[in-house]
Formats: C-alpha cells, structure tokens, sequence
C-alpha cells in the first residue's frame, strides 16, 4: 500500500486540478480560487470554486468536491482505480494493473482510451503513407481541407490494402477483446473478427480533454452508409460529445458563441476560415448533455442548417433543450441548400461571416415556420391552430425542471411580443398545458429523520479539523493530547487520525497531503467541506481555544465518571447482603445532590477517586452516554 501511495503523490506532483478541471468548464479567476459552471449539476449563477494552491475544488451548489481525482470519478463516472489509470496515463506514469488490485478484467475507460490514441496513430500513418493514402490525400484536396487541417484534426485512413489493424495491435500489446471493447474491431455470428472501418476518411472524436473517444468514418466508395460512427462503450456516448469540442474549447470563451453544424468536413472547413468556434453533431438531435457541455464555456448557440425542414426541427429542439438551460439560441441557413464546407470553398469567409451575423432567434424562426405550414394564418381557424401547435412547443421548454419562475416569466413575455397577445394570456395558457405529475409517493413517519441531539465534544471535532486544516502552523502537539476513538462520526475520525497523525509528529503539511491519504469520493469531500467551513468561520486561533476546551472538558468529564463507577464497584464488594442497595442508592442520591455528603467521604477512604470536575453537567462536557 505505500507504494500505491506513493504512485499517487507522484501523479498528485506531475497533474494540475486547473488544467484539468478547465478541460471541462470555464473558469475565472476571483483572488485565490477560480470560479465557474458546475459541471455536475444545472445552475445559473457559478458556484463551483477550484483552490490550486491547496489542490481541491468545491461546489457550494451541489455538494461536490474534491482533489483531481474525486473530480476525475465524477465527471468519467468511474472508480478510484480507473480515475487513477486516466491521470497516470496522462501524466506518462506506469502504473502497475494488479497492483492497483480491483479485480476488474474488462477493460475500463481508460484502456479504451488508450487503444484510440493508438488507433489514431494508426490511421494517420495509413493516410500519409506514399502509396496507400495518395487517394485519400486527394479526396481531401478536393473537398478543400488543407494538409495543416489534416494535421490539426489528426484525420487518418482505414484501408482493406493496408497494414492489419489486428496485427499491429498485437504488436503495440493491444490485444482483440480491447480492441472489440473500443469498437475498432467487431465480431461476426460465426465468431469471425473484422475491422469496423473500411475504405474510410477517419476522423478521431475526442473530448473536452482532447482524449479520443471514438471515431467518424465518412466512405471513400459507394457504401449504403455514407458516415459510421463507433458503437456506444463505456468512454463513447454521441449524445454526451461533439466533434471538433477540444479545438473549439478556447474559442467558446473568447467568442461567447458556440456554431454547430452538421458534418464533419463542415466542422473541419469552418476552423480551417477561422470560426474556430465551430463544432459538429455526432448525426443525433441536440441533446441536453450537449447543450450543458457548451454552456460551461458559452452562452450563446447558433445552429447552422442546410435546408427548411432542418432548421424547423433544429429550432424546435433547440427550444425544448436549450431555453431552460439559459442558453441563447439562434438558427442561421446556408443560402440555396449548400452544405457550409461547399459554401465556404465557393463564398469564401466573410459570406459566410454574413450568414452567421443574419441568424435568427429560435423562437422567431420556428413561429414564421409553423405560421407558413399553416397556410400564413389565412383564416381566424388557421391562425388558432398554429398558434396552439406552436404554444404546444414552447410549454415543453416552460414547465421544465430547470425554468425557474423568472425564466417562464422572460419567455411569456418574448412569446406574448411574436404573437402579439396579452402577456397574461400566453401564462394563462401555458399554464393550462403543463403536463401532469406523478403523485409524490407518501412518507411513512418511520423514514423521517429525528432531531438528534448532538454533544458539544462532538461538534467541536469538525471545528478543530477546519482550523488545523487551514492552519496546519497551529497543530503543534496537538495530536498528543487528543483521542480521536471519542470521535462518533466515522468519517470525521478517519480525517482527525491522518491530521493529528502528521500533528503528532511535527510534520508540515497542506490539504493536499491530507487529500492523499484518501481514495473514497465522501471523505475527501468531507475534508474539503471542512477547509471551506473553517476558511468561512475564520478567527483560528479563538476556534482553536475553544474547540479544545469542550473535548478536554468532555475527557475530565469522563474520567471522573470511570472513578466513580470504579468506586461504585469496589465498595459493593464491601457491603453485605441487605444493606448493599441501601449503602448504594444513599452512594447515589448524596453525590448527585450534596458535594459534602458522607458517602463521598466513604469513597475516597475506598479509592482515591477524583471530585467532579467544575460544570459536569454543562453542555459544553456533557458526556456522551447521557448525549445518547
């Protein structure tokens, strides 16, 4: 376990929580923290805080933090071992499989990932070779995406003529069961194993992180399927991603726009005209997983489509998706039907500036489309039925989870403006189509959560924590006098031991060094709760005083408490029969009630127990067995 450890530290010195944690969200600097989106959870308002210095994040919206490797579980949904594999990888760390120990054989995401990155060179070298890839070279000459491009984007070939991608997968140490788990190669009912791309442009799909995810493959003969993309595994989902995300990332910031198009030449075409903000589908509707990745770095989205009935079903999903999620969406067509690579190559940049600059809000676009289906709203009847279709659209996006009050208020009123209707109107009929709820499932009383009364001694833990973790400076001998066994609360005894442990022995640390000795998501999230609640509290050093002063009280409580029951039993070894409860009860009422009662001169002759401590029965040293 030390060496485990120790690989961990390593990856702790060789990653950055910033840069990874940027890869996914923009961030903004506000004095030591950074600031931005959670990516965890839909709000409006940032309240997701990274402390490089310290190397942890936390959202004070939903809860979540962490050190880079909680983030890494979150956000991939893996275990602590896979998040492991994904830094060290990064980092160029070796990380030894069973030595990591978690019994696992298939391959995870990060092997995925790693037989992609291999695949990407694979194919790049096939699309460069002299020979093989001369007319695939061609083909992209002639769709006018230039050699950097190519480079850029990292397109590759897949060939029947070339070398087999079984056999040097083999050679690179990939072997076949990784290789069908990455989908670059299928199975057939006859158990034969095939290439899953053939006579194909190749363009890698990756990440936010610039991790390749999956592949495009767009046909270079006369194939039914004209784009094939990877199957869904466990690192490729094309409704959670877009192509091009990783190169557009820094241009969503600097533009606050995100251009969505439809191909993959169309994507690569507009970066190579300078809309670097550009990314593309992966051949689904746009998803609300899509939209919250774009808003992390944009609040504004124009979606570019090639013909009508396109761009009204773009516009109408982009309602349904986008509007709740506070993002601004406007729909932009290329003139006469042409694709946006094909128009660039003809019209060059500044049309397809123009075209851009001419996009339409949503709303209006959908409602000039379904008022034309509607034959214009020729007649008091035609014009009632597209308005209701239309309202029909809209409610979808008005009683969604994420519109709060002042969102429904905002899109009644831009409803109420295109319509030309009463404001009070449009509310009163859209709140007629909400949909209908489940009925909340009763509680039964016994699931309620009761009251409990918690020790001062107990409270006073996470106190301590939050100081010695923000001012590890004062910990000096603390972790000698202190017993954390009286620490109810697993977790937090779990962090007192590693804190008072590093006190005890006079070691400087940071959170980061606390953050290391942990693997499991609540306790480094606890931990960072504590930075955050001491940080808040602040005045340290008078936290501190008092913190120790209720768990010495508790402990001088409890002492005295074991000497009288230490006592208690050695004198009913020396009382006879019948006067036993006698002796006994008066032992217990002369205590309780009279300081100077005979009895407790008869305890000391016994043992030599120690009188209670001043305010035993004050709250801030009550013990705990009467807390309970």
């Amino acid at each position: 376990m030390h060496g485990f450890d120790q690989k961990k530290r390593e990856i702790l010195d060789r990653v950055d929580i910033l840069q990874i944690v940027s890869e996914h969200m923009a961030l903004k600097r506000n004095g030591k923290r950074w600031v931005g989106l959670c990516c965890f959870h839909q709000e409006k308002t940032p309240s997701f805080t990274v402390t490089p210095e310290q190397g942890f994040f936390k959202c004070f919206g939903c809860g979540k933090g962490g050190d880079v490797f909680s983030f890494v579980q979150f956000r991939e949904n893996v275990s602590f071992i896979e998040a492991m594999r994904i830094l060290a990888d990064r980092a160029g760390i070796e990380l030894d499989r069973q030595r990591a120990g978690d019994g696992v054989d298939r391959p995870g995401r990060a092997d995925v990932a790693r037989a992609n990155t291999w695949a990407v060179q694979f194919f790049r070298a096939t699309l460069m070779d002299s020979e093989i890839g001369r007319s695939a070279r061609d083909y992209l000459r002639g769709r006018n995406i230039s050699d950097d491009s190519s480079q850029r984007f990292e397109l590759g070939l897949a060939t029947e003529n070339g070398p087999s991608l079984v056999a040097s997968a083999a050679r690179a140490g990939i072997a076949v069961p990784l290789l069908l788990a990455a989908d670059l190669v299928r199975q057939s009912d006859d158990g034969r194993v095939y290439e899953t791309f053939r006579n194909r442009i190749m363009f890698p799909i990756k990440d936010a992180t610039s991790r390749p995810i999956g592949f495009g493959g767009r046909t270079l003969v006369d194939d039914r399927a004209k784009y094939l993309n990877t199957r869904q595994n466990v690192l490729f989902d094309k409704g959670r991603n877009l192509y091009g995300v990783d190169l557009a990332r820094d241009a969503f910031t600097r533009q606050s726009r995100a251009v969505v198009v439809e191909g993959y030449t169309d994507c690569v075409a507009a970066h190579q005209a300078g809309f670097t903000e550009t990314v593309a589908m992966l051949g689904t509707a746009l998803t609300e997983a899509q939209v919250e990745l774009l808003r992390r770095y944009c609040d504004e989205l124009i979606l570019l489509f090639d013909s009508d009935q396109a761009g009204e079903a773009a516009a109408q999903r982009a309602i349904v998706v986008a509007y709740p999620l506070c993002m601004e969406v406007r729909m932009a067509q290329i003139p006469e039907g042409k694709d946006p690579s094909e128009f660039l190559s003809r019209e060059g940049a500044d049309r397809f500036r123009d075209v851009l600059n001419l996009a339409v809000e949503a709303l209006e676009l959908l409602w000039s489309r379904i008022l034309d289906r509607f034959g214009g709203g020729a007649s008091p009847a035609a014009q009632r039925a597209a308005v209701l279709h239309f309202l029909g659209i809209v409610a979808k996006a008005y009683w969604a989870g994420a519109m709060d009050e002042i969102q429904r208020g905002l899109l009644a009123n831009q409803v109420a403006h295109l319509l030309g209707m009463d404001r009070a109107e449009i509310n009163n009929r859209l709140g007629r189509m909400r949909p209908r709820e489940e009925k909340p499932a009763v509680e039964r009383a016994g699931e309620l959560p009761r009251a409990a009364c918690v020790s001062a001694e107990q409270a006073a833990w996470p106190h301590l924590l939050g100081v010695l973790l923000n001012e590890p400076g004062l910990a000096t001998g603390v972790g000698d006098v202190l017993d954390v066994e009286q620490i109810w609360d697993q977790r937090v005894r779990r962090i007192a031991e590693v804190v008072l442990g590093m006190a005890g022995r006079r070691q400087e640390f940071t959170v980061r060094d606390v953050l290391a000795h942990f693997h499991d998501t609540e306790d480094v999230g606890r931990i960072t709760e504590l930075v955050q609640q001491g940080a808040e509290r602040g005045n340290f050093a008078n936290t501190m005083r008092v913190a120790l002063e209720r768990i010495s009280g508790a402990a001088r409580v409890r002492a005295w408490e074991q000497s009288r029951l230490r006592v208690k039993g050695r004198l009913s070894e020396q009382v006879d029969g019948k006067d036993a409860a006698e002796h006994l009860a008066a032992l217990r009422d002369g205590v309780r009630e009279h300081h100077h009662f005979a009895p407790r001169r008869m305890i000391r002759q016994v043992a030599s127990a120690p009188s209670a401590p001043a305010g035993q029965r004050s709250c801030d040293s009550a013990s705990p067995m009467e807390q309970r």
